[in-house]
């Protein structure tokens, strides 16, 4: 009968090699991951270091703000899809179209936050942000306005309007008087 022999590994070399063979790195893995800041005793590519980081985080803060264009156009095709007739959806669609992008304006600063360092711009961001979000609530206030719920016409406000004193009394067929 054969034995059994249980399986072991030996990294004590760092070689990455088992039983005198060597391991292959895996698809994808490069040995310099996570060690891309590496500082030397050369200031310019400190700087250049530095610069690709800031760079980064600056692409980053786009790519947040941009992100809410998935969330307004999802709902911007909710709100389409649900139709101009007023049903209990299409109303809880608007009323969220409305309140989504009204609340999301109000926690910009939540959103894409103040940089500690001071070193990003974050004009640019938040305007692209803003601009979203305001372009979702301009999308919620049309279809209100074409479900006719939006008070746009001078006939919407007549309720409001007293009632004109009357100038002239007439009295049907019965004379008043002698």
């Amino acid at each position: 009968m054969s034995e059994f022999r249980k399986w072991t590994l030996h990294f004590e070399d760092g070689n990455n090699s088992v039983d005198g063979k060597r391991v292959q790195d895996p698809p994808g893995f490069t040995g310099t991951g996570g060690k891309e800041l590496v500082i030397a005793g050369n200031s310019k590519s400190l700087n250049m270091d530095v610069a690709l980081l800031k760079q980064r985080r600056q692409e980053a803060m786009m790519s947040k703000a941009l992100g809410s264009f998935k969330q307004v156009g999802f709902l911007c095709f909710m709100m389409w899809m649900s139709g101009s007739q007023i049903h209990l959806f299409s109303i809880m669609m608007l009323v969220t179209g409305i309140y989504q992008p009204l609340s999301t304006l109000f926690s910009v600063n939540q959103a894409i936050p103040q940089d500690q360092t001071g070193q990003l711009e974050l004009l640019k961001p938040r305007l692209v942000f803003c601009a979203i979000q305001i372009a979702g609530l301009i999308f919620a206030l049309n279809k209100l306005q074409g479900m006719g719920l939006l008070p746009t016409n001078p006939s919407d406000y007549v309720s409001f309007l007293k009632a004109p004193v009357a100038s002239e009394f007439a009295g049907g067929g019965v004379r008043l008087g002698r």
